[in-house]
């Protein structure tokens, strides 16, 4: 390893905030070890324009971005970028990985639910107020009969996607923590670094030391729980985020149960789950929040997790069981 030279302005670390994708994105890159890595800003900025990419070409909310173009496209096979065939490749392991409980063919579902607009947080109801209000008795999901996750096909060979005309797909149960590993890959010869995307984190560095990061509230929102991570993801999916009113006036969310099509009320309202990967992350965390207690504790055994229910008690599973809990310390100053 050779130590990168520069200006030391240019080489102090970077922490920068901003909001994509609906959410809040955040980029940290420590200094440079390696020659040719470049500057820790020229690094944030590079991650900063592929994410703001990443979300042009693939948002569902844009009428002109390459998955609406797809949706809309009348054919069986269809032209796909490179882009947006990894992007539907990841939406199916989710829902491998997952049994089909992370499924990206909900989307008229997700409609039909009220998630039709680019959120904004201005429908955001209390969560601890939607709980006690009308809503069904908490049970597993379960996947849907037909899984029409398994009728598209990404043929990179041929540049295409197959599917059948008509079928919608949304990559909003796996598109943040894919991009945050895609955007991972631009930060290679970095002492550390860390890319969140809304709570699915991907984090790493050449240099590897230990990062606490800090887990929402579940229904707060405020500082709670944290996750120790050397290198690898950490991701959180819960019901607080994204939760409203429905028509009828009772409470709607954006985690869905594959074989009713409606909200899913599990008896969980949050799960965090580690991975090597933030995809995998995200899809363990989902998968958790959507099994319920005791399906949570079988899914997340393996990496490691955190659950908390709807009375607002936390559990640790796996690796987490015996961990204190500690506030985040990144390296060089980086806090969180």
């Amino acid at each position: 390893m050779t130590a990168a030279t520069g200006n030391p302005a240019q080489m102090a670390p970077v922490d920068r905030e901003l909001r994509l994708m609906g959410t809040r994105v955040r980029i940290l890159v420590g200094a440079p070890v390696e020659e040719g890595a470049g500057s820790p800003e020229a690094a944030a900025d590079r991650v900063e324009a592929f994410l703001r990419d990443y979300e042009a070409r693939l948002s569902r909310f844009r009428d002109d971005s390459e998955l609406s173009l797809l949706n809309a496209d009348p054919r069986d096979e269809v032209p796909a970028s490179e882009l947006l065939r990894s992007a539907v490749k990841a939406a199916i392991e989710a829902a491998e990985l997952s049994g089909g409980l992370v499924d990206p063919t909900l989307l008229d579902d997700l409609r039909s639910a009220g998630y039709e607009q680019r959120w904004t947080g201005d429908e955001r109801i209390d969560l601890a107020e939607a709980l006690e209000g009308d809503r069904p008795e908490p049970h597993p999901a379960s996947p849907a009969a037909q899984q029409r996750w398994r009728e598209i096909e990404v043929d990179d060979e041929a540049g295409v996607i197959r599917r059948p005309a008509g079928l919608q797909i949304d990559n909003g149960g796996s598109g943040k923590g894919h991009a945050a590993d895609l955007a991972s890959e631009l930060l290679d010869g970095f002492e550390h670094w860390a890319v969140d995307c809304g709570g699915d984190i991907r984090i790493g560095g050449e240099l590897a030391a230990e990062r606490e990061v800090e887990i929402l509230d579940a229904f707060t929102g405020q500082p709670g729980d944290s996750i120790t991570v050397r290198r690898g993801a950490v991701a959180t999916s819960g019901l607080r985020s994204r939760i409203w009113r429905s028509a009828d006036g009772s409470p709607a969310h954006h985690v869905l149960d594959p074989s009713t099509g409606e909200p899913a009320f599990t008896g969980l309202v949050s799960a965090s789950a580690l991975a090597p990967t933030a995809l995998e992350a995200e899809t363990l965390a989902k998968t958790a929040l959507l099994s319920g207690p005791v399906g949570a504790r079988r899914i997340l055994a393996r990496h490691g997790g955190i659950t908390v229910d709807e009375n607002g008690t936390a559990e640790k599973i796996g690796r987490l069981e015996a961990r204190p809990v500690v506030k985040i310390k990144l390296p060089g100053g980086m806090t969180r």
